[in-house]
């Protein structure tokens, strides 16, 4: 099947012919995706919004897990990560994702992406796990016999839509650009491409629909997965963007979404509900929700914006450029692991085998972070500080780790929040790690405490939270709702 769609042996899906996006090389474990970098994609500010970037990923990733798989099955995305390094630009000329299968089983596969444009710059990095699911044969038969058209693909057409220059953006506040865009004034050739509208905004929030038209179904009849990432990452971008005065530019610098269940094409629209959960002086935390006409929650998204003061928008954002490696402030989610009672346990035990016992700890510890992929920042006799890339992580490590250290006849507490940090001689410090430490001091033996911020963020169907209520944190400023984690 991709080698016929490859040779155009049959007939593009409709996506393809909506945007150009094709496959364009497959193989045992990989798969090349190109698509033109067309006028269509154009932002309000004349570049590509980076989620252009994710919805080129997805194609190739989908089909680098499907080449391990036997005939008559097919695939779909589950969940989607990018990293985005630069923006594309008309002058781009293309978009290109190579993809490579890492594993695969009957029913589950993990690829990664390299995401270039025409003149060979890297724009992002993806990864994606996939489903792997029987056809259904009368749909890939209808597909051999769709009927084509004189008229050019929509690609192809002359441009239409709102490109606004330097003056505009260095003008007008982000929120009266996101009223403008809710209120159908202001509508960007990717609106119109993709069948956007925006619906409602408020500062650090907006809402956005999406068409759910036949156009953006890919070969196996359902709403491409990449077509959903892009609704999520213009609904972030613009919830972020309502935050900022005129002339300051932001970009994000990633985007994970899972996707929850296929969409077919139908009357209605989607409607992605963006937040800013957490809006420091250079990063924001954005979340998404989209939800189909009925309301079913069909995909959870989550990202961060970078954000640069001072900075107009004078040329595009590239943030391969923007965050060097002296940057005094990351974004990133903490976690704190304490054993409970630890000096009346040493006491009991003694000072060998107590020595003993910690040094088992240890290792018990760092196999979890090895496993979840956590950074260990600072150990101090039974307490660790490890940071991680993502809420969802964080927590299933703490759960893996609190499982792990009971074998051994210990019991832990942790604390889990996300936030900026400021790095001063390679370690994490500021009001996040101080808030992470006092939610593991709020915790139980055996519970693992987390803030508002890491519930929404950890968008992760198998985790589930109990609302502890609102709490005052020793130290940190404010009232805090926490939530203890169900596991």
């Amino acid at each position: 099947m991709l080698r016929a769609s490859i040779e155009r042996a049959l007939p593009d899906p409709p996506l393809s012919r909506l945007t150009g996006l094709r496959l364009s090389e497959a193989g045992l474990g990989m798969a090349s995706a190109a698509m033109p970098a067309s006028l269509w994609w154009q932002s309000g500010a004349g570049v590509f919004l980076a989620g252009t970037i994710a919805f080129v990923a997805d194609l190739p990733l989908g089909c680098a897990v499907l080449t391990s798989a036997p005939p008559g099955v097919a695939v779909t995305s589950s969940e989607l990560s990018v990293s985005f390094l630069r923006p594309a630009t008309i002058k781009s000329r293309s978009i290109i994702g190579r993809a490579r299968l890492i594993h695969s089983t009957r029913s589950l596969g993990l690829a990664e992406a390299t995401i270039e444009d025409g003149q060979g710059r890297l724009l992002g990095h993806a990864t994606s796990r996939c489903v792997l699911f029987p056809a259904d044969r009368a749909l890939l038969s209808s597909r051999q016999h769709r009927q084509s058209s004189s008229l050019p693909d929509p690609y192809l057409r002359e441009v239409e839509g709102d490109v606004y220059g330097q003056e505009y953006w260095d003008s007008t506040p982000g929120i009266e650009v996101m009223h403008q865009t809710a209120a159908g004034l202001f509508r960007p050739p990717l609106f119109l491409l993709m069948g956007l509208r925006g619906v409602e905004a408020s500062q650090g929030e907006m809402k956005l629909a999406m068409a759910i038209s036949d156009w953006l179904c890919n070969a196996f009849g359902v709403v491409y997965g990449g077509a959903m990432a892009l609704l999520a990452d213009a609904a972030m971008t613009l919830a972020a963007g309502s935050t900022v005065p005129a002339a300051t530019a932001y970009s994000p610098l990633d985007m994970k979404i899972h996707f929850l269940r296929p969409v077919l094409p139908a009357d209605g629209e989607l409607v992605a509900r963006a937040r800013v959960l957490h809006r420091g002086r250079k990063i924001a935390v954005v979340t998404c929700e989209i939800v189909d006409p009925e309301d079913r929650l069909v995909a959870q998204a989550s990202g961060s914006i970078l954000i640069l003061p001072g900075r107009p928008w004078q040329r595009p954002v590239h943030v391969a450029d923007e965050i060097t490696p002296d940057t005094d402030r990351v974004l990133a989610t903490v976690l704190f692991i304490d054993i409970v009672d630890s000096t009346r346990v040493a006491s009991e035990m003694g000072d060998r085998r107590w020595t003993e016992l910690l040094a088992e700890y240890h290792v018990a510890v760092r196999e979890q972070l090895q496993l979840f992929r956590g950074t260990e920042i600072d150990v101090a006799g039974d307490g660790f500080l490890v940071s991680f890339d993502g809420a969802a992580r964080a927590i299933r490590c703490a759960v893996a780790t609190r499982d792990a250290v009971r074998r051994i006849g210990l019991e832990v507490r942790s604390g889990v929040h996300t936030g900026e940090c400021e790095l001063s001689g390679g370690k994490l410090v500021g009001r996040t790690v101080h808030i992470g430490s006092r939610l593991a001091a709020q915790a139980a033996p055996g519970e693992i405490i987390v803030s508002n911020t890491v519930r929404e963020l950890a968008s992760d169907p198998g985790i589930e939270f109990v609302d502890r209520g609102i709490h005052a944190l020793k130290g940190i400023t404010g009232e805090w709702r926490l939530y203890q984690v169900q596991a």
